[in-house]
């Protein structure tokens, strides 16, 4: 066990996956002494706002933070605009700390937006198809600047690359490079991963860890191509 408990990171997991799938990011944060709180919800039954409302928020509600301390976020995918939704209307007097997003649509989802004629995605994916469009009322385009301290990491090394065809050279197999940045962004980071398995990736985990204790990520010059996933003796 860390010998010094840091602040808070509350993780928030992607659209068709649970807490576990960010299990890396939550072992790695606890061996660099923060407290670590997910958050699940069932992404597939539930509007981003009915999400936020009555899984995300009450979690917050319940933390027990000590004086000083703050709470830092780390999302995957949909998770980020989770976030982003609870923070336009967030208490202003909460300890928000730092905020890394893993492969957000933060421009709305090409693929979604292109399959949204079809059924079979409302029936698969549930409400949130119809708001992850990328036209300008689409919920994660209204929902304006992120707060500040907030990083992006996306990935551009597809494994599956299916939607090729759709996204065009430049994504992580399910969201464009260009559609992870956003206004009010402190630092923006792509790396050799795909949208899926980010988080087992060391580079991932390493950058996730610098940027909630010094706001960026380091220089770009430094990462080394990293195209191993997380081993389970790391």
């Amino acid at each position: 066990m860390p010998h010094r408990l840091k602040d808070t990171v509350v993780l928030i997991h992607g659209l068709g996956r649970t807490p576990r799938s960010l299990m890396p990011v939550r072992f790695w944060l606890w061996k660099a002494g923060y407290r670590v709180v997910s958050v699940g919800y069932p992404s597939r039954r539930m509007s981003i706002q009915s999400a936020v409302e009555k899984r995300l928020q009450p979690v917050l509600d319940r933390l027990q933070l000590r004086p000083g301390e703050r709470v830092h976020f780390v999302t995957h995918s949909l998770g980020g605009i989770l976030f982003r939704q609870w923070a336009v209307s967030r208490d202003r007097r909460f300890p928000l700390g730092r905020t890394v997003m893993l492969g957000p649509p933060n421009q709305g989802s090409e693929v979604l937006e292109r399959l949204a004629h079809y059924r079979w995605p409302r029936w698969l994916l549930g409400p949130v198809v119809d708001e992850l469009g990328v036209d300008e009322n689409s919920t994660p385009r209204q929902l304006g600047v992120v707060p500040p301290g907030t990083g992006v990491i996306m990935g551009n090394k597809p494994v599956i690359p299916f939607f090729r065809e759709i996204l065009g050279p430049e994504s992580d197999g399910i969201v464009t490079v260009s559609g992870g940045w956003v206004e009010g962004q402190a630092d923006f980071m792509v790396t050799p991963a795909d949208h899926t398995f980010m988080m087992w990736r060391p580079t991932v985990l390493r950058a996730v860890e610098r940027f909630l204790k010094d706001g960026c990520f380091l220089p770009h010059k430094t990462w080394e191509p990293d195209d191993t996933l997380l081993s389970v003796s790391s």
